[in-house]
């Protein structure tokens, strides 16, 4: 699986930008110091000029260029220079770490043009089918392309991309439709991840689809109706905290009743109040 990052300077990824950066202020430094170099040569010549020299002679580069050189301090300009690429990282740097799983509209390109609007809509195949982890793991899980062969075997041609995107899906099973047989060198797809959490967060999708009976939807959206899925919730932890907070518990809910005395007391209480935005809950 790979995962994209956000763009940085010039559209490069962060850490690429950061580096960039660091260069050319290595760049901007050498600049700083050849001037410096420049100006003390400038001063000699200077000092065996008359001291009637005619400035308007030189032309108007020669008269900026004399008056910077005396005029303008080489020391100042190079900390200007320093501070503003030390402010440049840092906001680099702080929009990278507020881009860590807030990239709403994220979209990319996958290698297979997969459209759920297709199969989850039109054809109503359920998230489960596909994502057999949902309700059984922490992850929902990539679908292997078994899981699509149990109908593609079959099902050579779509009614938007005709053959071309299924076919890809027999190259990376090494599968030859004509004679219904697999080869020996099936490879992995490489699926762009979407949906993208920090390391230091736990999120289990067992815990909310069987203990907290919610659908794919409250965290994905309608994704039945997309032909590309795409990020549309930002996955912040205030978000997460506000849901748990405002997301009252069904009271009939055996999971809740049968684990917490709460539960077997009180008929309406949101997953907050039974803990739910306790630091340890996610972090620990």
């Amino acid at each position: 699986m790979v995962v994209e990052n956000g763009g940085g300077l010039f559209g490069l990824p962060y850490e690429f930008s950061i580096v960039l950066l660091i260069v050319l202020l290595g760049l901007l430094a050498g600049v700083a110091y050849v001037l410096v170099r420049v100006r003390g040569k400038v001063k000699e010549i200077n000092k065996e000029e008359t001291p009637h020299a005619d400035t308007h002679t030189r032309g108007w580069f020669g008269r900026q260029w004399s008056w910077a050189t005396h005029n303008v301090n080489i020391t100042i300009v190079v900390v200007l220079l320093l501070f503003i690429g030390t402010i440049g990282s840092t906001v680099l740097l702080y929009q990278r770490a507020q881009d860590l799983g807030t990239q709403v509209g994220y979209a990319p390109e996958q290698p297979i043009k997969f459209n759920h609007k297709l199969h989850a809509g039109k054809y109503g195949i359920q998230c489960q089918y596909c994502h057999t982890g949902v309700d059984k793991a922490k992850n929902a899980s990539i679908p292997s392309l078994t899981t699509c062969m149990n109908c593609h075997n079959s099902i050579s041609s779509g009614p938007q991309y005709g053959t071309t995107e299924i076919a890809k899906i027999y190259q990376y099973m090494d599968y030859n439709p004509s004679t219904m047989k697999y080869g020996p060198n099936p490879k992995p797809v490489q699926w762009v991840r979407i949906h993208n959490l920090p390391d230091h967060v736990f999120f289990s999708h067992q815990q909310h689809v069987n203990a907290g009976k919610l659908a794919c939807e409250n965290c994905h959206g309608r994704v039945q109706e997309m032909e590309r899925v795409q990020q549309v919730s930002t996955l912040e932890m205030g978000w997460c905290i506000n849901c748990h907070r405002e997301t009252k518990v069904d009271s009939t809910n055996a999971y809740y009743t049968a684990t917490f005395d709460f539960a077997k007391k009180h008929k309406n209480f949101t997953i907050g109040q039974l803990g739910g935005v306790e630091c340890s809950k996610c972090h620990y």
